[in-house]
């Protein structure tokens, strides 16, 4: 059995380095809804 796991990066000068990295254009049909700005 499979789990997903979703992280957050967050730079300290940076920001939200992961921000939009999980879109269903960069992932295709892995995508999950709310999980957009993870990886």
């Amino acid at each position: 059995m499979e789990n997903s796991i979703f992280m957050t990066i967050q730079g300290s000068t940076q920001g939200a380095i992961t921000e939009g990295a999980f879109t269903p254009e960069s992932v295709g049909n892995m995508y999950q809804n709310g999980h957009e700005d993870e990886t």
